[in-house]
């Protein structure tokens, strides 16, 4: 197929009222952004912009035993792929129960006894989220970095300086990470939203990862590292049209076949890119494990599809409520609470809207059932998630209570994601820890908010609306994970990047998190950093 030359997306940020402060100290309150709460109590109840939900604390056990996994030394990597998704039986409204043939034997074993803070990392990673921005900054076309008044970048509001960049400016501290950490980086885990607006198309998909991934992260310290990818809700539509062939030109859809098509092309473009940097782009289906081995430490990364989710997850690729309010002249104030049947959602085609969530729910299933059998018979020192929703910020009861028993059941050490554009940590009753790690520059940050349902309580929240990602180190006996931000040696130079001057890391919020034959919830490390840091602050 010919390409077009892409067009840079005009979609603008609605302007908000927050104001920013480029300072570093203090705190900031939550964002009223909306979410999914999970309480465990007996209500349903509408409280601010988010929905709280009951839920009945699971029984099941909290400790799971795994083997003991053999030495090596060299860095290896397996990948195991599943069967296309198209021979699931779909299921619409909620994930098809599954049963494993597999299980775990229970013990009931204290942490490690080793030091934490003495450790010496075998193996690192890096972690980051929503880090796919949109291009022509250069024209000054803002795109999804800042907020906007008017159609134009709101410069009364002086986080503008650190935003318009910042996927940028994230990039070089992920460099100086790669340089510091000891041993290298194996991996880097990618949450989703790798594209936004929509994600791409046949006609952009080459100039869009040429632009926003291998420019943009063409530091010499990042080189050779592997990046293991998932897909986000702006990786197939976000709430715009599906269908069309690149960001910015997508249109309504002709028919049921033809949205399914092109549904499932955004993923193909993706999990079909070979990087020309030493094939370092991983994005194998929408399931998949991979394994990482380094100094006698072995790490599973369970990449998992959970579009399915109910906080701007399916409900609004499919219903593409931007793309049919401009179709027909309404605001789009109100795409959040549209439904099938809506004019707003899919033009009213309530056939065409439940082909597209069954399609969405049968990527979430499968991840389910192959996630089951994998995590069952791993081996690994430590078991982790990468996905872009939580289950307690982002779904609904049914949801959010399956995922939570098949990271308690099989033994999870942590679950990574992006969606919500802040950080914070929860640790579960069951020892799994949750990172919400959603603020990697691809647009521009919110403040995260604290859960305490019952299953999870928190630990931290990034306050104020910082920038950066996650450091993973791991030993025999622990995993260290560490936030990563701006240090105050940074000038920022808003839209000119010219005047930028680039600075270091601070390191904030860290946590131990005890290997998989182990219980307890591990131990914050001593020179974790729980106020803000970074920037911008609100």
């Amino acid at each position: 197929m010919s390409q077009s030359t892409p067009v840079d997306p005009s979609v603008q940020v609605a302007p908000t009222s927050e104001n920013a402060s480029l300072l570093h100290g203090g705190q900031a309150a939550a964002a009223g952004k909306t979410k999914l709460i999970v309480l465990g109590v007996a209500a349903v109840a509408a409280v601010g912009t988010g929905i709280y939900f009951i839920a009945k604390p699971s029984t099941a056990s909290a400790a799971i035993v795994a083997p003991v996994v053999g030495d090596g030394f060299n860095a290896t990597s397996t990948t195991t792929t599943v069967s296309p998704s198209t021979t699931l039986s779909p299921v619409a409204t909620s994930m098809t129960p599954v049963v494993s043939t597999t299980t775990a034997a229970v013990v009931a074993q204290g942490p490690p006894t080793s030091d934490p803070e003495a450790m010496t990392p075998a193996l690192t990673l890096l972690a980051i989220g929503d880090w796919g921005s949109t291009t022509g900054k250069q024209w000054g076309v803002a795109g999804s970095c800042c907020h906007v008044y008017n159609g134009q970048v709101d410069k009364n509001q002086p986080r503008y300086m650190v935003d318009y960049y910042s996927q940028n400016y994230v990039a070089t501290l992920m460099a100086q990470s790669a340089v510091q950490l000891k041993p290298k980086p194996a991996r880097i885990v990618g949450h989703g939203d790798n594209f936004y607006w929509n994600g791409i198309g046949p006609a952009d998909a080459a100039y869009r990862f040429q632009e926003t991934f291998e420019k943009m992260y063409n530091q010499p310290e990042l080189a050779g590292i592997k990046w293991i990818n998932v897909i986000g809700n702006h990786d197939i539509g976000g709430s715009s049209y599906i269908c069309g062939e690149q960001d910015n030109q997508f249109r309504e859809c002709a028919s049921t076949d033809e949205m399914i098509k092109y549904l499932r092309s955004h993923f193909d473009l993706q999990a079909k890119y070979k990087s020309p940097n030493q094939d370092r782009w991983v994005m194998k289906d929408h399931y998949y494990v991979e394994r990482v081995t380094q100094n006698g430490v072995t790490v599973d990364i369970f990449n998992l599809d959970t579009n399915h989710a109910d906080s701007h997850g399916a409900r609004q690729v499919c219903c593409q409520c931007y793309g049919y309010s401009a179709k027909f002249g309404v605001s789009n104030a109100n795409c959040n609470n549209v439904n099938g049947g809506d004019q707003q959602c899919m033009g009213g085609n309530v056939d065409m809207f439940n082909a597209c969530m069954n399609e969405i729910e049968a990527w979430a299933t499968d991840s389910y059932t192959q996630a089951l059998r994998d995590m069952a018979a791993s081996s690994a020192d430590f078991k982790i998630i990468n996905t872009h929703y939580s289950p307690h910020h982002h779904m609904a009861p049914a949801k959010m209570q399956k995922w939570y028993d098949l990271t308690k059941d099989m033994g999870i050490t942590a679950w990574f994601n992006g969606h919500t554009h802040g950080f914070s940590h929860d640790i579960s009753t069951w020892g799994t820890h949750f990172f919400e790690n959603g603020g990697g520059g691809g647009i521009y940050t919110d403040s995260d908010s604290a859960t305490n349902n019952g299953f999870v309580s928190n630990k931290w929240v990034g306050a104020g609306t910082p920038y950066g990602y996650m450091e993973l180190s791991f030993s025999k006996d622990w995993l260290k994970v560490q936030f990563a931000t701006f240090d105050k040696a940074w000038t920022f130079g808003g839209m000119d990047m010219t005047k930028t001057v680039p600075g270091g890391i601070q390191r904030g919020h860290c946590w131990y998190i005890p290997h998989v034959n182990a219980t307890g919830p591990g131990v914050e490390c001593k020179a974790s950093i729980n106020y803000a840091v970074g920037a911008p602050l609100r």
